[in-house]
């Protein structure tokens, strides 16, 4: 058996689990339980013949310290899960923390160059993670950085950003899968690209009030949603358009580089630090 490191990227709509160049893509979904997830870590395990020497997880939610997943919206059945008691079956050395925070140590790995960075994910949900001064910016909980909670003014009245913004509130508001929200979006669907539209701008509400708040020298915005057509360039403009300029100009924007990977490959970055 080859002794290898494993990252997990689990998501409100899949799963990722990567070793090296190996990697595999499950479902999962709001009823998705942790009982599934160790299934399908033991499966990879033993069908590609590893032996790991770490297994490190990225979850949407809060997670504290000891792995513990205090709150997970997208994964309900993951609220009270005490993960790594789980993974330790699997492995001795075991990590779970955030999904954003995980990206970011995979994106942002040279802390020491920038007095405010940070990374923004939009997927199901929307979360965020910074680094000020050469240190992750935690909170007092280790959980600073939930951006899809920030409130935003709708016509609706006051909403979650995650409620406007996030792929989950798209494909709710188109009535369509995420698959087949893509693939409207991609064949020209006018009340589909209308409705992403919408989203993207009001993320950069979002994007504009990170900004505004803490002068990042680099913001990296990575996840699914942000593919589908008009949606980032709707934020960025949005955003723009509500930031002090001076703050805006000082601030350069990409894409994530890890692409879909980022999150699992932050986790096995995470372990080592």
């Amino acid at each position: 058996m080859k002794t290898q490191k494993i990252g997990v990227d689990l998501g409100g709509t899949k799963l990722l689990i990567l070793c090296n160049e190996i990697e595999e893509i499950f479902s999962t979904g709001i009823s998705f339980t942790p009982e599934e997830l160790i299934s399908h870590l033991q499966s990879f395990i033993l069908k590609h013949g590893i032996k790991p020497e770490s297994i490190s997880l990225a979850v949407p939610g809060l997670v504290n310290e000891s792995g513990y997943v205090v709150n997970c919206d997208v994964l309900p059945a993951f609220i009270g899960w005490q993960g790594n008691d789980a993974l330790k079956l699997l492995c001795s050395k075991t990590m779970i923390l955030n999904d954003v925070k995980a990206a970011m140590y995979a994106e942002l790995n040279d802390f020491s160059s920038h007095a405010a960075s940070g990374i923004i994910m939009i997927g199901t949900g929307i979360g965020a993670a910074f680094i000020t001064n050469g240190k992750p910016l935690m909170g007092a909980s280790g959980w600073a950085g939930e951006l899809g909670y920030l409130p935003v003014q709708s016509n609706e009245g006051i909403k979650r950003l995650d409620e406007l913004a996030s792929g989950a509130a798209i494909s709710k508001l188109c009535a369509l899968s995420p698959s087949n929200l893509a693939l409207m979006a991609n064949n020209g669907d006018q009340s589909t690209l209308t409705v992403i539209k919408e989203a993207g701008t009001s993320l950069g509400l979002g994007i504009a009030t990170v900004i505004n708040l803490l002068n990042p020298s680099q913001l990296v915005i990575g996840g699914g949603t942000i593919e589908l057509p008009g949606y980032l360039e709707a934020a960025l403009e949005a955003a723009k358009e509500n930031c002090l300029p001076e703050l805006w100009q000082n601030c350069d924007i990409s894409k994530v580089k890890a692409g879909k990977k980022v999150a699992a490959l932050g986790a096995i970055h995470a372990i080592e630090q």
